[in-house]
C-alpha cells in the first residue's frame, strides 16, 4: 500500500553563493526559472501529491522569503527561523519541532524535475516502509541530468540499496528529493551540518533506500544552469513539465 505523506520540508536557507550577484539581493529560492521562483516548481509537486503542510528553513535575506511565503496558497508553510544556515542537515534538525511524528517529504528549493508516468513523489511513497526505512532517496542517472557537481553519491547509492537498479542506467546521483522519518533526527548534533551524516548512518543500520527517477532532472544552483533548464522546459509540453506557467 502507497504511504500518504501529508507533510514536507523545503530547504531554502542556503546563500546561494554560485548565484552571485542575484543572491546578494535576492534569496536563492527565489531566483527566478523562466519567470517563476525555483522554489515554486517545489511546491507544485507538493501540491499535486497531496502534501498540505510544508516546513520552509530560512536565514539568508530571510525577510524577502518570509514576505513571499506569506503570499502562497494551497498549502500551510510553517518557518523554521535559522540566524545563520545551518547547511541541510542543521537545517532539519532545528525544524524538527515542526515536522511531526511522521515521514516527510524532502525537497532542496533548487532542485527541478520532470515526471514520467508516475511521478518521483509517487514512487517515493509506493516504496517506503516506515518498518524498515529512515531515509529512502530519489536518484537519477548522471547522463539526465543538468547542473550535477561531482560528488560522494556512489557511497549511497548502490546495487544493494536501490529499488530497480539498471546497470545500463549507472552511476547514479542523489536526486535532493527524498522521505524521512523524524526519529533520524532526535539523536542528530545541534548547529550546522551536512544531511550526508544522516545518510551515512542510516546506511550503517540498513535503513536507508533508494529509488531511480524516470525523468529529467535539473539543479539550478548558477546561472548557466538556469539557462540551460530553461531552455529545456522551454521545449516541454505543458503536460510533460507538470507544473503551471
Amino acid at each position: 500500500m502507497q504511504a500518504r505523506i501529508t507533510r514536507a520540508m523545503v530547504l531554502a536557507a542556503g546563500y546561494g553563493l554560485r548565484l552571485r550577484p542575484l543572491t546578494d539581493h535576492t534569496p536563492k529560492a527565489l531566483a527566478p526559472v523562466a519567470g517563476r521562483p525555483m522554489i515554486e516548481y517545489a511546491f507544485d509537486r507538493l501540491r499535486a501529491a497531496g502534501v498540505r503542510e510544508v516546513v520552509v528553513n530560512v536565514s539568508h535575506l530571510k525577510e524577502k522569503l518570509k514576505a513571499y511565503l506569506s503570499t502562497c496558497n494551497g498549502m500551510v508553510i510553517r518557518l523554521s527561523e535559522e540566524a545563520e544556515p545551518l547547511e541541510t542537515g542543521g537545517g532539519l534538525k532545528q525544524a524538527l519541532p515542526l515536522l511531526g511524528d511522521e515521514a516527510f517529504y524532502t525537497v532542496n528549493s533548487d532542485i527541478l524535475w520532470l515526471d514520467d508516468q508516475e511521478t518521483a513523489l509517487d514512487r517515493l511513497a509506493r516504496r517506503w516502509d516506515d518498518a524498515t526505512m529512515d531515509i529512502l532517496l530519489l536518484a537519477q542517472t548522471r547522463a539526465r541530468t543538468v547542473g550535477y557537481d561531482k560528488g560522494e553519491d556512489h557511497l549511497f547509492v548502490r546495487a544493494d540499496n536501490t529499488f530497480d537498479w539498471k546497470e545500463t542506467e549507472a552511476p547514479y546521483i542523489m536526486a535532493g528529493v527524498g522521505i524521512m522519518h523524524p526519529r533520524i533526527l532526535r539523536d542528530a548534533p545541534a548547529g550546522k551540518f551536512s544531511v550526508k551524516l544522516l545518510w551515512q548512518r542510516a546506511l550503517a543500520q540498513g535503513r536507508l533506500f533508494c529509488v531511480p527517477h524516470q525523468g529529467a532532472w535539473f539543479q539550478t544552483g548558477t546561472e548557466p544552469d538556469i539557462r540551460k533548464t530553461e531552455a529545456i522546459l522551454a521545449a516541454q509540453p505543458q503536460s510533460t513539465q507538470g507544473v503551471s506557467p
